[in-house]
């Protein structure tokens, strides 16, 4: 998998975002001269009562995950790579954020046994999804050429998505 993904970066142009990757990949992607990369790989403490927040570092900035939106435009990033594992928590912001940025492709990478019900909520907005099966994990190549996306949408989405979890969490505690 990290063969298939290095060959990929190689090939890579324009902005990516690397979010919670292996060494491996950041070695490969600091050798392509033809990316300028963003890297969210370090938890750091910054606020006043010591919680932790992952922070995209980069020329000096220090970027919260939650708020990619306001310094990245419209469709101005090329690539985002990402370990699911490592997301999990800001799935919700991750989700909506990389379909507003990117144009070109998503890399989830994750264990064999990962749930693919958020992977699938790619296709609501009309992005193809490819699955590639390795010996201990599974590689998610989402294509956002097609995508469209609108205000109206998001918000649709975000309240089925709220309502979902609410009555998923209500559920869980009637038979828990």
């Amino acid at each position: 998998m990290f063969k298939y993904l290095i060959e990929e970066i190689k090939k890579m142009e324009g902005n990516v975002i690397s979010i919670g990757i292996d060494d491996k990949l950041i070695t490969a992607i600091k050798r392509n001269k033809k990316i300028d990369a963003f890297d969210i790989n370090k938890s750091e403490r910054i606020s006043f009562f010591q919680r932790k927040k992952r922070t995209l570092s980069s020329s000096g900035k220090r970027i919260n995950i939650k708020k990619l939106r306001k310094y990245f435009k419209k469709n101005s990033v090329g690539y985002i790579i990402c370990d699911y594992e490592q997301i999990t928590k800001y799935y919700k912001h991750i989700f909506k954020d990389s379909i507003f940025l990117t144009k070109g492709k998503i890399y989830y990478y994750a264990n064999k046994d990962v749930d693919m019900e958020y992977i699938l909520k790619y296709k609501r907005y009309g992005s193809k999804i490819t699955v590639k099966d390795y010996d201990r994990t599974k590689l998610f190549i989402i294509d956002n050429e097609k995508a469209k996306t609108n205000k109206f949408k998001n918000i649709c989405f975000m309240i089925s998505d709220t309502c979902t979890n609410f009555i998923d969490f209500i559920s869980n505690i009637i038979v828990g």
